[in-house]
């Protein structure tokens, strides 16, 4: 398995606006049904400083690389923009997964 990480270093009113965003455009699940990606999740920081991590997990490199290609990727790109102007993104690291536990 291999896993995405992306983190996103927004104030709290921007990480607000940044989720309303994923959860009205369904970003997540768009992703999902448009790859073969295994699963995703957005997080917020409980501290209350804004910052957001999104995590996906994939089958393989390949895997994640058809979201990267997928042209729906992009479409929201002005969106992100004036919600992020300024805001640091770091650049999404790539995890091969050793091993995990669930209760699923």
């Amino acid at each position: 398995m291999y896993r995405s990480i992306l983190v996103i270093k927004t104030n709290p009113e921007q990480a607000e606006k940044l989720l309303q965003l994923y959860r009205d455009e369904e970003i997540l699940l768009e992703s999902l049904r448009l790859t073969r990606q295994v699963s995703s999740d957005i997080a917020v920081a409980a501290d209350g400083s804004g910052e957001i991590i999104v995590t996906a997990n994939w089958p393989d490199a390949a895997g994640y690389q058809e979201w990267l290609d997928h042209p729906n990727r992009d479409r929201l790109a002005p969106e992100f923009d004036e919600i992020l102007g300024g805001v640091e993104v770091g650049i999404g690291r790539q995890y091969i997964v050793d091993h995990q536990v669930s209760r699923d």
